[in-house]
């Protein structure tokens, strides 16, 4: 169940991301609003991708206890079905935003990357891992956030986003979704580049609990010095 707190958020972000859904499954529509997020800006990064023998592989930047990583993707995403809440997906991709997974693949021992949302108007200049909406390497496009929402929210973009991790490993990785309220909170994160920094953001009010997602994403967490270089995170 979402605090009042979360509640307030909601009702302040839905007409931001309503225009963002679909009026059907087939035919999402990017956020009038997200338009400065798909430029890119200074302080974007973007992520880079190839394809090859019908596998997707690329990149995108993370932050990790201060630092930032570079994950690197070479599987496609995964959605699983049924869901923890008994409802349906409404989405194109059946990932779904606000329940997990009835059951939890690998016996639920995937370690968790923190999707860090900005819910504020003023986003000029942040970081944004991910920051064209529906369109980042081996992420759905959509995605249902309408049990956060509301109605018409079904089939959203995917909106932009930043990654947080607290370990560094490969393999499949947990989605935790975290709406941060406030340009301060947001340069905060962008600053300490840590879960750390969430904990506090979410103690003070201005980030969201964490929203369960049915979402698992495969990559690498690769160090950047060791991306220049072009060696495997940890060898």
């Amino acid at each position: 169940m979402f605090s009042p707190r979360m509640a307030l958020v909601t009702a302040l972000a839905l007409p931001l991301l309503a225009l963002g859904c679909a009026d059907d499954r087939t035919t999402p529509t990017a956020p009038d609003q997200l338009s400065a997020m798909q430029a890119q800006a200074p302080g974007h990064q973007a992520h880079g991708h190839n394809r090859g023998q019908g596998v997707e592989v690329g990149t995108t930047a993370g932050w990790f206890k201060g630092e930032v990583v570079t994950f690197l993707y070479n599987q496609p995403f995964d959605c699983p079905l049924p869901l923890e809440d008994g409802g349906m997906a409404g989405s194109d991709s059946d990932c779904v935003l606000g329940t997990a997974a009835a059951d939890l693949p690998r016996g639920g021992n995937d370690p968790v990357v923190y999707v860090t949302v900005p819910l504020f108007p003023d986003t000029d200049g942040i970081t944004l891992h991910c920051p064209v909406a529906g369109d980042c390497i081996n992420h759905p496009s959509t995605m249902d956030l309408s049990r956060v929402f509301g109605p018409g929210t079904e089939n959203a973009l995917l909106p932009p986003h930043s990654h947080v991790v607290d370990v560094a490993r490969g393999g499949w990785w947990e989605i935790e979704v975290n709406g941060v309220t406030t340009r301060e909170a947001w340069d905060a994160i962008e600053r300490e580049k840590s879960l750390a920094e969430i904990r506090v953001q979410q103690a003070l009010g201005t980030v969201t609990p964490d929203i369960d997602t049915n979402l698992f994403l495969f990559f690498n967490v690769m160090p950047e010095n060791n991306r220049r270089r072009g060696g495997p995170f940890g060898r």
